[in-house]
């Protein structure tokens, strides 16, 4: 019967025209008010003829009957009040707007029905200060309502993959009226370098994010084959392209549809809408492989945008459930609104325990209603406190077991848990679901995803794993807080990037503002340091970030064919502009998620005449304070008998709903001792589950560094065969970080090197805050050449950051360097914990005085900045500002300075007073002798001033 219907469906479809004009509106029924489903409202119009159609699709919650009912359109009055019309029930609704019963006969409930009314009159369903609701009324009592839904205008669908790779620009556009209308198919190329291209197909999965130090870029991993729900012949098996009906062809087969000349431009079998929707799914354009054989070659994920402004994309409500043991993965939602449709996307699901290297099926998924307590890891009763199946609407699972919110397995189907990394196709699926609500009053967010194992031991139960279900937001990152290189920097404004997901595009938007003969603006590999004088030389910032080891590509290139970083090479240069605004650059490898993030690390903005870099900024993550806040931590290797020397700084974004942002980590370490320069590379590093103290300086390598205890694993990941080392460094590695124990990070991340400069990671497992946190423990450095022998260590500590304005005597030969590294020495502080901003150094009082912003850091900052005041005021400090375990400071160490602070008030007017005063007390001044003296002294100040 559903076959029939859908067929009935599917032959009253109606293409609109170019020149026509479709206007839509719905009321949507979750299923709070008993009835659950859709009523789409359709007007079609053009110069010669109108008309209007209703489609229902409604369905009983708790029950399977088929009813009939008389139904009205109800509107607000505008005079009403504004509480009122905000209401979502029908207790307020009196002014009838028109009676569809009349018109049409009752509504069916529990079937599908299209109605046709020429005649039907156009709402104004956007009217702010009317509104317009469907009531349903109650068989047994007309006059009572059953149940309403407001009547919400929905726009177009509008879904486009950007196509920037190889040498060929253009995009491909889709564009869905309704359920109702077929999709408009148009392919836009408008740069191609292949000499021929071959068809065009859109695959079931999007592609994988990119990973740090990759060969090169493969946008085409792991999106699965041609997207077709249908069955129907693919490739050799599919009909010659363009010579038979659509419906013959796969959904995914675009060129067989519409013909590799895109004769067409409609595909009635090419959802947007509904749970065949081919969004997030992937644009993939074929080439003529060697063989003769097409094969994929540029591939684009499908993404939303919004049809009133389509340079934009749809802002998207995402959530993710992240599972650790015993399985790892990522299930991810994405919904547009509170009433439109859910993409649930499973990267893929991974035995992680080691007690399957085996796939398997049939596993039952269900969303439930509490978050997940201790027992995720339990041997007996598993998940238990994950509650029950998640059943807002008190749907009778006995009756409808598709209407409770929480069933996934009812409508979308079992999953299946890969054996190991290479097998995750297995794993990977894509759905769309139209009662999954990510925001709203009964949202998901807070409530756990359990998946179930119908075939485990009976003592486990069958949950197997549980996660809780929170927030992913959109990453902003900015640069704006600029450096000059050596000179002061006139330049102003900022550089933003905006990416809504690891599946997006990143939009880039500029405003710069004193620009002086600038030329290129390019992406370097690590974040500026406040304290040089020549910040952005490459000694410090390194070359063009470049993680995909892109060559060099001078001018004509797409993205891809560049380095990451290279943002004048692949937009526009900035040459012969003293100010730049531009916004709608979109780059399809810049990343503000995963490995390859762009946070934490610099722009450059290079001169032309002389070639220099000019100005640079570092580029930091952009947020507001009521929505997020940002944590540091700092792995300080200071200790005078350690046998490293520098830091390893890490930043998070914690959002308001306990959500976190990957993690940022500096590493910047080199051997102890101010002249050595030393090189030694490939050091593994973890982090360990205890803090460490006077262990950190024994002699001995095997037992150095003993207190941090061993290697941190809160997950439990492969703790049914521990010892299988093979079976680990298999599955562990930077393309599966959750596979890793958390506290491997050369596993996921590479390794670190000592006295060969600093290094940027951006790490998804590393959390600082929460139950699982790595703060307090300790960051342990192996051996070079990836030995296995602990050579260094340090604590896990909060990074304050004191800043504080002080003015200090300049006596004639006073050399800032010099100042900060006499009163580190003093205070037992190294570099990385007292700095100061170069650019807010100033003269004052004439050359009297020196003004610096002196930065205090590090988890002892506030006492750092005590024990400085100290030391300036009364000219000594008996001990080291910082403890180190098992080290005495030797007895001849320097405990005073000679530096002061300086007067607030002009320091000639403190001389002048000072002289004032000892005239006044000399009597053998003669008078003439003393009018000379004062016209003397009053030239001189008036000279210098």
């Amino acid at each position: 019967m559903k076959h029939r219907q859908a067929d009935d469906l599917r032959e009253r479809k109606e293409s609109a025209s170019g020149n026509s004009s479709v206007k839509v509106a719905e009321a949507h029924f979750p299923g709070d008010g008993r009835l659950r489903g859709r009523v789409l409202f359709q007007w079609l119009g053009s110069s010669l003829a109108s008309d209007a159609v209703i489609y229902s699709d409604l369905h009983w919650a708790n029950d399977p009957l088929r009813t009939s009912h008389n139904w009205r359109i109800y509107t607000t009055d505008v005079l009403e009040s504004e509480v009122d019309k905000a209401k979502e029930n029908c207790n307020s609704l009196q002014v009838i707007l028109m009676d569809l019963g009349t018109r049409l006969d009752g509504i069916r409930v529990g079937d599908r029905k299209l109605y046709r009314d020429p005649n039907l009159p156009q709402m104004d369903t956007g009217n702010k200060k009317r509104q317009h609701f469907l009531v349903l009324l109650d068989n047994d009592h007309p006059d009572t309502y059953l149940t309403c839904s407001r009547i919400r205008p929905r726009p177009p669908t509008l879904v486009r993959a950007l196509i920037s790779a190889h040498g060929v620009m253009g995009y491909l556009n889709l564009e869905q009226r309704s359920q109702l209308t077929p999709t408009r198919v148009h392919l836009n190329i408008t740069r191609v370098t292949e000499p021929v291209l071959g068809g065009f197909r859109i695959h079931a999965l999007p592609a994988l994010p990119p990973l740090d130090n990759a060969p090169h870029l493969d946008r085409c991993k792991e999106i699965g084959g041609v997207y077709n729900p249908t069955g129907k012949g693919i490739a050799a098996d599919a009909p010659i392209p363009g010579e038979q009906s659509q419906d013959n062809y796969a959904v995914g087969d675009i060129s067989g549809k519409l013909g590799y000349a895109a004769a067409r431009e409609w595909d009635a079998f090419l959802p947007l809408l509904g749970k065949h929707s081919v969004i997030l799914r992937t644009f993939v354009i074929y080439r003529n492989g060697e063989s003769g054989i097409e094969e994929p070659w540029i591939c684009s994920t499908l993404m939303r945008y919004i049809w009133s402004e389509p340079d934009y994309k749809m802002p998207m409500l995402t959530a993710q459930a992240v599972y650790r043991y015993p399985l790892v993965g990522r299930v991810m939602f994405f919904q547009p609104d509170p009433y439109g449709e859910t993409t649930v996307l499973v990267e893929g699901l991974i035995h992680a325990d080691g007690t399957s290297q085996n796939t398997t099926g049939e596993h039952r998924w269900s969303i439930t209603v509490n978050p997940p307590g201790k027992d995720f890891y339990n041997w007996t009763a598993r998940c238990v406190s994950a509650g029950p199946v998640y059943n807002p609407y008190k749907v009778n699972v006995n009756e409808s077991k598709e209407s409770v919110v929480g069933d996934l397995t009812e409508r979308l189907g079992v999953l299946k848990i890969s054996g190991g990394k290479k097998l995750i196709r297995e794993s990977r699926a894509l759905f769309t679901d139209d009662n999954i609500p990510v925001t709203g009053h009964n949202s998901i967010f807070g409530k756990s995803l359990v998946i179930f194992d119908d075939h485990g031991p009976e003592a486990r139960g069958e949950r197997l794993a549980c996660s809780i279900i929170s927030g992913i937001f959109r990453r902003k990152a900015v640069a704006k807080d600029w450096f000059g290189n050596g000179l002061p920097a006139s330049v102003s404004g900022k550089v933003e990037f905006f990416q809504q997901t690891e599946y997006g595009i990143t939009d880039i938007e500029m405003n710069l503002e004193g620009l002086q003969n600038v030329e290129h603006f390019q992406i370097h590999r690590t974040p500026v340091l406040e304290i040089l004088e020549f910040p952005c030389e490459e000694s410090t910032l390194y070359e063009v970030y470049n993680p995909y080891q892109e060559a060099p590509f001078h001018s004509g290139g797409t993205p891809d064919q560049m380095q990451a970083g290279d943002l004048s090479g692949k937009f526009v240069t900035l040459e012969g502009h003293s100010s730049f605004q531009q916004v709608g650059l979109n780059d399809t490898n810049l990343m503000l998620f995963g490995q390859t993030a762009i946070i934490g690390r610099s722009i450059v903005l290079h001169s032309k005449s002389p070639q220099r870099r000019w100005a640079c900024s570092t580029i930091e993550r952009g947020y507001a304070p009521t929505e997020a806040r940002e944590l540091r931590a700092i792995a300080s290797f200071h200790h005078p008998l350690g046998y490293a020397a520098g830091y390893i700084r890490m930043t998070q974004l914690i959002h308001s709903d306990g959500s976190a942002s990957d993690t940022t980590i500096e590493v910047n370490l080199k051997h102890p001792g101010r002249h050595d320069r030393n090189r030694t590379l490939n050091h593994n590093w973890a982090i360990y589950v205890n803090p460490i103290g006077v262990d950190a300086t024994v002699q001995v390598l095997h037992t150095r560094c003993t207190a941090a205890g061993y290697i941190w694993n809160p997950y439990y990941t492969q703790l049914a065969d521990p010892l299988n080392d093979d079976l680990y460094r298999r599955e562990c590695g930077p393309d599966l970080p959750l596979r890793c124990y958390v506290g491997d990070l050369s596993a996921r991340l590479g390794t670190v090197d000592m006295g060969n400069g600093r290094k940027v990671f951006t790490d998804a497992n590393f959390p600082l805050e929460g139950k699982v946190s790595a703060m307090g423990r300790s960051i342990v450095i192996f051996n070079k050449d990836r030995g296995s022998e602990k050579f260094a260590c340090a604590n896990i500590e909060p990074d304050y950051d004191t800043v504080k304005y002080v003015n200090i005597r300049k006596p004639p030969k006073f050399v800032v360097s010099q100042f900060l590294e006499d009163v580190r020495n003093i205070m037992g502080v190294p570099e990385w914990l007292l700095t100061i901003d170069s650019r807010k150094t100033n003269i004052l009082y004439g050359g009297a005085c020196i003004q610096l912003l002196i930065h205090f850091k590090g988890p002892q900052a506030n006492k750092l900045e005590q024990d400085f005041s100290k030391l300036l005021m009364t000219g000594k400090l008996a001990q080291p500002s910082l403890y180190n375990p098992g080290y005495t400071p030797p007895a001849k160490r320097v405990t005073t300075s000679s530096y002061q602070l300086c007067p607030t008030r002009d320091a000639t007017d403190v001389d002048r007073r000072k002289f004032k005063f000892s005239f006044r007390s000399s009597a053998t001044v003669s008078t003439p002798s003393l009018l000379l003296m004062v016209i003397s002294f009053l030239y001189a100040v008036g000279f210098r001033t």
